[in-house]
C-alpha cells in the first residue's frame, strides 16, 4: 500500500473523534446541552491527540511531550466547542452530504488514486473507519459553515485600517521581483474524450466572457473549478523563480490586467491574468493589500470565535464535572484576557 501524504494522515487522526464513537456504560466527564462527552472518550482523544503531533508534525522525545502537554490542556474545551458547533449547525439545517463527496473527490485526484474505491480502502489501511473519516469531514465543514456564518461574516476591515498597517509596517514588505496573478482553472482530469471536449467549451466560454468585458472575479466565480474559485481565482503574489516555468513565461508576455488566451495542460485548460506585476524593493500597497487583509482577519478572527464559543456556552447548558477543566468556560477566558494584558 502506498504512503500517503502528511496532509491525508491529518484527516485520519482526527477522523475518529472519541466523542462521536459509539457510547458505552462510562463516566461521564461532561455534558453540552443534550450531549455528553464520556471520560473514555476523552482518553483516547488525548491519545489521538499524541499521536497526531508525533506522526502529523513529526515530533519526538521532549518536543513531542511539551507540545502534547500544553496542546492537552485545552482538549476538553475543544471537544466541547466541536459539540456546541454541531449541535448548532442542526439548529440552523445545515448539511455536509454533497461535501463528503466533494472531498472524497477531491482527495481522490490530489493524490492520484484512479478510483473511489482504492481511495476508500487507503484510508481503511491507515487505521480508521470509513465512516469516521466522513464523519470528520462533515464536523469540519459544518464547524466552519457556522463559524463563517456566525464570526467570519462579520469581521469587516476597512480601507483605511488597511493603510493604517501598512504605513506602520513598510519595511515587512520589501520584496523581489515578483507577480501577482488570477487564474480560471477548468479540470479534465481522468475525462473521456467527449467530457473533455465539454470542459474545452466551458473554458472558452470563460474566456470568451472576459473579452467581452466581463469581470474576472464574477467569471472565475461561475467556470473555475479550481479551489481559488470561490475567491475570484486570486492566486497571490509569487516572487520570480517560485512559479511553473509555463507560467512564469505567460505571466511575462502579460501586461497589468491582461488575460491570458486559454491554456491547455495536461489535465487542464487555464487562463491566466496578471492582476500586478513588481520589480523589486518595497510592495505598493496595492500589491501588500492582499496580504495584510490576511494578517488583519487572522488576528481578529481567533478572539472573535472565543467570544462566540463562550456565548454558546452562556446561552445553552454546559457542565464539567469535577476533576476536569473546560477552558474555554467564561471565567477561564477572562483569566486568561486578563493575564495576557
Amino acid at each position: 500500500m502506498r504512503q500517503f501524504p502528511a496532509a491525508i494522515l491529518a484527516l485520519v487522526f482526527i477522523s475518529s473523534p472519541a466523542w462521536a464513537q459509539q457510547k458505552v456504560v462510562d463516566e461521564i466527564v461532561a455534558r453540552v446541552n443534550a450531549e455528553i462527552i464520556l471520560k473514555s472518550e476523552y482518553e483516547n482523544a488525548k491519545k489521538e491527540l499524541r499521536d497526531l503531533l508525533q506522526k502529523r508534525d513529526n515530533l519526538q522525545g521532549a518536543q513531542l511531550e511539551k507540545e502534547y502537554e500544553d496542546s492537552q490542556k485545552n482538549l476538553l474545551r475543544d471537544m466541547v466547542d466541536q459539540s456546541l458547533l454541531l449541535q448548532k449547525a442542526k439548529e440552523m439545517d445545515m448539511n455536509a452530504d454533497l461535501e463528503v463527496i466533494k472531498s472524497m473527490e477531491r482527495l481522490r485526484q490530489e493524490n492520484s488514486i484512479p478510483t473511489m474505491e482504492a481511495l476508500e480502502q487507503a484510508i481503511i489501511a491507515q487505521g480508521t473507519s470509513l465512516d469516521d473519516f466522513k464523519q470528520s469531514i462533515r464536523t469540519q465543514y459544518l464547524s466552519s459553515q457556522v463559524l463563517g456564518r456566525e464570526v467570519d461574516s462579520k469581521i469587516v476591515i476597512t480601507t483605511e485600517q488597511l493603510r493604517s498597517y501598512y504605513e506602520a509596517h513598510k519595511q515587512e514588505f520589501d520584496r523581489p521581483e515578483g507577480v501577482r496573478l488570477s487564474e480560471i482553472t477548468i479540470l479534465t482530469q481522468e475525462k473521456v474524450p467527449a467530457q473533455a471536449e465539454l470542459q474545452k467549451k466551458k473554458a472558452e466560454d470563460a474566456l470568451a466572457a472576459l473579452k467581452r468585458g466581463d469581470d474576472f472575479v464574477e467569471v472565475a466565480k461561475k467556470y473555475s473549478e479550481s479551489q481559488t474559485a470561490q475567491d475570484g481565482g486570486g492566486l497571490g503574489f509569487f516572487q520570480k523563480g517560485q512559479l511553473a516555468k509555463f507560467l512564469e513565461d505567460q505571466a511575462a508576455k502579460l501586461e497589468k490586467g491582461q488575460v491570458s488566451d486559454l491554456l491547455t495542460l495536461q489535465d487542464a485548460f487555464m487562463i491566466v491574468k496578471l492582476d500586478d506585476k513588481h520589480n523589486g524593493g518595497i510592495l505598493p500597497f496595492e500589491l501588500a493589500q492582499s496580504e495584510i487583509q490576511d494578517r488583519l482577519w487572522r488576528e481578529r478572527r481567533a478572539p472573535r470565535i472565543r467570544e462566540y464559543l463562550t456565548k454558546l456556552r452562556s446561552e445553552g447548558f454546559v457542565e464539567i464535572r469535577s476533576g476536569y477543566t473546560d477552558t474555554g468556560a467564561a471565567g477561564s477566558v477572562a483569566s486568561e484576557a486578563k493575564s495576557q494584558n
